[in-house]
C-alpha cells in the first residue's frame, strides 16, 4: 500500500468537501433569501392591485366620504411602496447572480471530489483546478 499518494489525496478531498459544505449552506442561504424576497414582492403588489381594483369597483373599502378615500388610497400606496422596495433590494443585493455563483462552485466542487474518488485523478491536478474555483469565487471563501 502506497501512504505517499494516499495522503495528499485524503489531504485534497477533505479541504474539497469543507468548501463544498460551504458553498452548499452559502446557496441553500441565498435560495431561501431569493424566494422569501420575490415572493414578498408578489404578494405585496398582488394586494395592492386587488385593493385598487376593489377600490375601482366599489368604492373606498374604508367607509364613506373623503376620509375613506384617502385611507384607502393610502393603504394601497403602501402596498405598492413594499413592492418596489422589495424588488430593489432583490435586485441591489444581486441575489440570483450570488445564488448562480454559489452553485456554480458547488458544482466544479462536487466535480472535483468525484475526480478523486470515482476517478482517482492526480491528486496536484486537482488541487490546481481547487485553486482556480477558490480564485473565481474569493466570496464563497473569506
Amino acid at each position: 500500500m502506497d501512504t505517499g499518494t494516499d495522503d495528499p489525496r485524503a489531504a485534497m478531498l477533505t479541504r474539497v468537501r469543507s468548501s463544498l459544505s460551504r458553498a452548499e449552506t452559502r446557496a441553500r442561504r441565498l435560495r431561501s433569501q431569493n424566494a422569501r424576497l420575490i415572493y414578498s414582492s408578489l404578494i405585496a403588489s398582488a394586494v395592492a392591485t386587488v385593493l385598487a381594483g376593489l377600490t375601482a369597483a366599489l368604492g373606498p373599502l374604508a367607509g364613506t366620504g373623503p376620509r375613506a378615500w384617502s385611507v384607502t388610497c393610502g393603504v394601497i400606496a403602501v402596498f405598492t411602496a413594499m413592492a418596489g422596495v422589495l424588488s430593489g433590494i432583490h435586485q441591489k443585493l444581486s441575489v440570483p447572480e450570488q445564488l448562480a455563483n454559489a452553485v456554480t462552485c458547488a458544482g466544479r466542487l462536487r466535480a472535483l471530489e468525484v475526480a478523486l474518488t470515482v476517478t482517482m485523478r492526480d491528486p496536484t491536478e486537482v488541487a490546481r483546478e481547487y485553486e482556480e474555483v477558490t480564485a473565481r469565487h474569493p466570496d464563497l471563501f473569506l
